[in-house]
């Protein structure tokens, strides 16, 4: 027989549900710019592995920083993985997380997820969890574009509503 004991902790008064938003911007280098922080790793065999072929999977490592222009502060890195998840080629699965290395946030991450149309100029997705001052977030993330030259480059504003402890 075997027994199992649950226990509850008391709340402590510093361990208050917080809310920060933040607001940043992110910049995307596609393949074919000698720069590029977003590429296609992966696809189906015999099919070009395109943003809208299905099956294709890419992989990024963007510069974030507080304001539109890339020689802005630098406020982190957002990293991670997106999926050609539909077979019209719209909606893309995504897992990214956004690494924090300025000041206030040094190393804490949030991690954000969802599946949304990438021809949408505005998504939205889910703030999962995170790591150090996000310690069991939860929110949303919105994503918008800014500015779009030429399919390599791309700057979009990320904005975030974070509960956390």
């Amino acid at each position: 027989m075997s027994i199992v004991i649950f226990s509850i902790p008391t709340a402590k008064a510093d361990c208050e549900l917080k809310e920060t938003k933040i607001s940043v911007y992110f910049h995307d280098h596609f393949s074919g710019d000698p720069n590029a922080t977003d590429v296609p790793v992966v696809g189906l065999a015999g099919k070009s592995w395109a943003w809208n072929q299905f099956g294709t999977v890419f992989v990024m490592d963007d510069l974030v920083t507080e304001g539109p222009e890339p020689t802005s502060p630098t406020v982190g890195r957002l990293q991670g993985t997106y999926i050609t998840a539909s077979l019209d080629g719209l909606r893309v699965s995504t897992s990214f997380s956004l690494v924090f290395t300025n000041e206030a946030y040094n190393g804490s991450t949030i991690q954000i997820v969802g599946n949304v149309n990438q021809l949408d100029i505005v998504e939205e997705y889910g703030v999962a969890s995170g790591t150090g001052k996000f310690r069991y977030a939860k929110g949303y993330a919105i994503f918008e574009i800014i500015s779009f030259r030429t399919k390599v480059y791309t700057v979009l504003r990320l904005n975030a509503s974070i509960l956390h402890y």
